[in-house]
């Protein structure tokens, strides 16, 4: 069964790719006589025409991580691996791959703008301010977690911290010689692909000195600064070109693996329509997947790094809905590692990374591969992903300031990026009071508003995609209805959070904040949609 799972999603997507792919790129007119704005706007800082193969790597590497590996995992333990499957194969086709597609195609069509200044455009100066800001906000709490987390992770595993360290090493030196143009990209994968994996072995023999967490975030702060103001093509594209590679891997290695070991499902197909800890399937599910068949995320890269670096519009079926469909194989494979588990295994493994590297360590092991060295692999692979969430994230928070003030110079780049990562900084080392009273990190006691809000920001994305098609003269159905799909599940699980919590909690609080901003930015983006202008 699980071979079949893993090989009719890939099927399907590879079928999707081809079909629906098409459907989008021949509705919105891609037209490569067009020049996108990393030609006229070039700089060799942000804006930089790149190969889509490298770009593939990098908006891919941006949006995958640990997202659609963690989401997968708790819906199906909480819900079972039927509905959790066929939402990742739904979603990622019709309402995430368009999501990506969108959010790109209108940036490439406005300058480069990140989403939330394209809605300011299409529907209005206050509600794009209000939409910014709250992508602003959004990001710096995405900030917050991933440095508390980097943090965590490099004090409690130095060999993470080494590995990583190592990988930032090898990518630079691969950019530079990459932009020197004595070699080509084939010359240099066969030789930096290697050396990327090689990083794996030296963090697990020479791993890092032992330091305080507030020193790495220190210095994980730093690094920030300097990744985000540096030339995409010095660090992030070569960076993240390399680190798609690990996801490669694992899933090369764990298909392999899946159609030799023999394992069975150990996880039923369909477990209830209520969980205790997550709430109902309908909105929760929808929720809880995420990354791995839609996030609003995702339109925040794609209108921001990504943008900027599309050299021809016909690369934009490529980037952004070819690497949504391989997330969605990614997360069909992830379902797969926690269905194979017993019920003994995934309690031991405790958090869904953890279950994910067990799982993958079973498909790996049909290879010859040991259990432990597996897992260490698995483990390492998606840890390295962490720095890559911080520093783009750092860079698309500094674009949004630049576009809120209007603000772009040789200045910008760098007070910009300080502006970025001082909220952050401040609130990193702050604690806040949870339910039971006791002090927590200031991200873990919003943490349960993360999915909705990360759901509601994929809705507004999708309305102001509707928005501008309609502004085009363009038939807008096939984003029509997946923003309303996602307007009203995250709306419904804000709902559910507010009564829940409390109106007086800091959550309930937020959740009727969210369900205010969303009442509004939906109504004045139908109404932009039913104007005859």
């Amino acid at each position: 069964m699980l071979p079949f799972i893993l090989l009719s999603s890939s099927l399907i997507f590879l079928f999707a790719y081809r079909l629906y792919g098409k459907f989008l790129s021949n509705r919105c007119g891609l037209d490569d006589s067009r020049e996108t704005p990393a030609k006229s706007q070039e700089d060799g800082v942000d804006y930089s025409p790149t190969r889509a193969s490298v770009l593939f790597g990098h908006h891919f590497s941006s949006i995958a991580g640990a997202g659609p590996i963690v989401g997968p995992i708790l819906a199906a333990t909480y819900f079972g691996w039927g509905p959790t499957w066929i939402w990742i194969l739904v979603g990622a086709i019709f309402v995430g791959g368009v999501h990506d597609f969108g959010s790109a195609f209108m940036s490439l069509r406005n300058q480069g703008r990140s989403i939330a200044d394209v809605m300011k455009g299409l529907v209005g100066e206050r509600a794009g301010k209000l939409f910014l800001i709250f992508v602003l906000f959004a990001l710096v709490y995405v900030i917050i977690v991933f440095l508390d987390l980097t943090a965590n992770t490099f004090t409690k595993q130095p060999a993470v911290a080494t590995a990583s360290g190592w990988f930032i090493l090898v990518a630079v030196v691969f950019g530079l010689l990459l932009r020197s143009g004595r070699f080509s990209l084939s010359q240099l994968a066969w030789i930096f692909f290697p050396l990327t994996f090689l990083g794996l072995g030296i963090g697990h023999y020479f791993p890092m000195i032992s330091l305080s967490k507030d020193t790495w975030i220190g210095i994980t702060l730093a690094y920030c600064f300097c990744a985000a103001v540096l030339p995409v093509g010095i660090l992030l594209q070569p960076r993240d070109f390399l680190s798609a590679g690990f996801l490669y891997a694992i899933l090369a290695l764990g298909a392999v693996g899946m159609l030799t070991a023999g394992e069975s499902l150990q996880l039923p197909a369909f477990i209830a329509w209520e969980s205790e800890k997550l709430g109902m399937l309908v909105p929760f599910l929808f929720i809880t997947v995420a990354c791995g068949a839609c996030s609003g995320f995702h339109s925040i890269v794609a209108s921001g790094t990504t943008s900027k670096q599309i050299r021809q519009e016909s690369d934009t079926r490529r980037v952004t809905y070819g690497s949504m469909l391989l997330e969605g194989v990614l997360a069909v494979f992830a379902l797969a590692c926690v269905a194979v588990l017993t019920v003994g295994e995934r309690e031991s493994g405790g958090t869904p990374v953890a279950i994910f590297a067990t799982g993958a360590s079973k498909f790996f092991a049909a290879l010859g591969i040991p259990a432990k060295i597996g897992v260490e692999f698995a483990m390492l692979a998606i840890s390295t992903f962490l720095l890559t969430t911080l520093d783009t994230c750092t860079r698309l928070t500094r674009f949004l300031i630049e576009e809120l003030f209007s603000w772009r110079n040789q200045a910008s780049r760098y007070l910009g990026t300080v502006g970025a990562l001082l909220l952050p900084a401040l609130l990193v080392f702050q604690s806040f009071p949870g339910p039971d009273g006791q002090l927590m990190p200031v991200w873990k006691a919003i943490w349960p508003l993360f999915g909705a809000t990360n759901q509601l920001l994929a809705a507004f994305a999708l309305l102001t995609f509707v928005v501008f098609l309609k502004v085009r003269g363009t038939a807008f159905g096939f984003a029509l209805w997946p923003a309303i799909l996602m307007i009203i599940m995250p709306m419904i699980a804000l709902v559910w959070m507010a009564f829940t919590n409390g109106l007086n909690s800091l959550i309930g609080g937020t959740s009727v904040a969210m369900i205010i901003l969303g009442c509004y930015l939906t109504l004045v983006s139908w109404k932009a949609v039913r104007s005859d202008h």
